[in-house]
């Protein structure tokens, strides 16, 4: 009979691809990664990888048995989900998923009379740009720019994400002409805001690219050009002004995102509820 964690593990590697990359989702070392695998390989008597100097591909073998891994993580998922469920009240831990914006600009501060009403519900609040895997148990609600279009998943539109294009005063004086743009890196060129900035370019030249929106904010403070930032970045910052007010990438929608097996948790819909009051004012 295999270990259970092994095959947690190997199914992490599934979806990760790398031993590096399972490593960081699990926050466990490569060894651990590699030692795991190699025992569920033993007792189940196959080879799952194929082990080479800079990737892990799954063998033949390996992907049918990632598959079932893959559901039995899920089944496993659902009966937490449900005993939690069943016994939740305000107390323990809600974990809540989002971007760094959403985060720092309308949770953080808009949680505190939550958490003061509840004292004995902490909050887990996973900050990163990328989407957790709520049916994985990566969270237990998200906020996010986009919807999701599969999994046991329950959404709420929130509201919108507006933009618009931002400049230092010395910059917003300048020609239109003559601006320079503040961007995301390639790898973000498929964000909506990305990819209308672009549009509107007109072949000016981009004197910086960031993946990062704060950097973006205070690249444009410190001159170095016209930034697309969130309403909520740029009307917040006293060393920028609003150009081209005309001018912005279509708004994008908020959506608050939950497990299906959780919503009926006293806890979780309490926190729901708290956050969609957030967007309402």
């Amino acid at each position: 009979m295999f270990d259970w964690e092994d095959m947690r593990v190997f199914a992490a590697l599934a979806r990760e691809g790398s031993l590096a990359g399972t490593a960081r989702a699990l926050g466990v070392n490569h060894a651990t990664v590699a030692r795991r695998v190699a025992s569920l390989e033993q007792a189940l008597g196959v080879a799952l990888v194929t082990r080479l100097a800079r990737a892990t591909p799954l063998t033949r073998e390996g992907e049918a048995i990632a598959a079932l891994a893959a559901d039995m993580e899920a089944q496993a998922q659902g009966i937490l989900r449900k005993a939690r469920d069943a016994t939740a009240t305000l107390s323990g831990q809600i974990t809540i998923a989002t971007s760094p914006v959403l985060a720092n600009e309308m949770l953080i501060p808009g949680l505190a009379p939550f958490q003061a009403a509840h004292p004995a519900l902490a909050i887990d609040l996973r900050v990163n740009p990328q989407m957790l895997a709520l049916e994985h148990g990566e969270a237990d609600m998200a906020v996010r720019l986009r919807r999701p279009e599969r999994g046991d998943l329950v959404t709420r539109r929130l509201g919108q994400m507006r933009f618009g294009l931002y400049a230092a005063p010395q910059v917003a004086a300048q020609s239109p002409a003559d601006w320079r743009f503040i961007a995301f890196d390639a790898a973000l060129d498929h964000v909506p805001q990305q990819r209308w900035l672009h549009e509107v370019l007109g072949g000016r030249p981009i004197s910086l690219h960031t993946s990062d929106l704060y950097g973006q904010r205070i690249a444009a403070e410190a001159g170095m050009g016209v930034a697309c930032l969130p309403l909520i970045l740029g009307e917040r910052s006293a060393g920028l002004v609003l150009v081209a007010p005309g001018l912005a990438p279509p708004p994008r929608d908020i959506w608050l995102v939950i497990h299906a097996d959780l919503r009926r948790s006293p806890a979780v819909r309490a926190a729901a509820d708290h956050v969609a009051g957030l967007f309402t004012h």
